[in-house]
Parts: C-alpha cells; sequence; structure tokens
C-alpha cells in the first residue's frame, strides 16, 4: 500500500495481533481511516489510543461519513466529504 486508491477496492493487511498492527499503522503516513472489528473493546481503545488517523471507527464501516457533527479527513490537511477516502482494514485474531 504505497499508493492512495481511488477506486472499489477494500485494502484488508492481515497481521499476527494487535502490536503488529499498531506498528504497521504507525511507520507509514497517516491513515484518512482506521476501521477496526473486534469483539474486544479494549483492543478497539487501545487502537485509538496508540495509533493516529484522521478517524477511527470500531465494529462499523459508516457511521464516520455519515454524522455530520464529526470531522472527516485527513490529518495535516483538508479533505471535502464528497472525495474519496482510503480506509485501512485490520485483520487482526480476535
Amino acid at each position: 500500500m504505497q499508493e492512495e486508491i481511488f477506486g472499489p477496492v477494500l485494502p484488508i493487511v492481515p497481521v499476527k495481533n494487535a502490536d503488529e498492527a499498531i506498528n504497521f499503522i504507525n511507520e507509514r503516513e497517516k491513515p484518512l481511516a482506521l476501521y477496526v472489528f473486534s469483539h474486544n473493546n479494549e483492543l478497539i481503545k487501545r487502537m485509538i489510543d496508540e495509533t493516529f488517523s484522521g478517524g477511527v471507527t470500531g465494529n462499523d464501516v459508516i457511521m464516520h461519513f455519515t454524522l455530520n457533527s464529526l470531522p472527516f479527513g485527513g490529518v495535516g490537511w483538508i479533505l471535502l466529504k464528497n472525495d474519496p477516502i482510503q480506509p485501512l482494514l485490520l485483520n487482526i485474531p480476535l
């Protein structure tokens, strides 16, 4: 994942554990959005606390985009709501 994706493509990055996921995120440019799926709420909170992105959503993909009261965009630059987003989905073993 080196370029911004403009299209109906959802990259899924398999990782062995939460530490590897956090390192993967923090070693790259900050993602526009981060979606974490887990039955473990502490894991979701940890991902929020230990990473930095334009926005984080736990166990959902649409809420972040549809709530007008929430900010939507990148980190350090402005992204309009109707611009494409590049989500990063992490496959963390439960």
